[in-house]
């Protein structure tokens, strides 16, 4: 090949580089655009995953100490603080709060484990 064959080819390699380097940087920018909606999206999965997990720590508690109102005399103590009468209290846990459902609810996942 000539000198100027040469420089010719040259020339096209580096216009075809500068192509390959563009769609190269465009691809990462489209990968880096989709990963940041992902993070995006991740993020607030992870806001509303830990406001339920919030929300029903708070709602555990509150079924345990209905379960040790209903049986343990250690916990009479904590209920005596709560309720005056805390020995009707103590017989009848579910009825002054009309709480049924919540007792039962919180028994279901463990039948479902074993």
């Amino acid at each position: 090949l000539s000198m100027k064959e040469l420089e010719q080819l040259e020339n096209q390699i580096e216009v075809s580089l500068k192509q390959i380097r563009s769609r190269k940087n465009q691809a990462l920018l489209d990968q880096l655009f989709d990963l940041k909606s992902k993070e995006q999206q991740l993020q607030d999965l992870n806001k509303d995953l830990k406001k339920k997990l919030q929300e029903t720590s708070a709602e555990n508690v509150l079924h345990m100490s209905w379960q040790d109102g209903g049986g343990h005399s250690g916990s009479s103590t904590v209920l005596a603080a709560d309720q005056p009468h805390h020995h009707q209290g103590l017989l009848h846990p579910h009825h002054d709060q009309g709480d049924h459902s919540l007792q039962i609810g919180y028994h279901h996942p463990h039948a479902h484990h074993h």
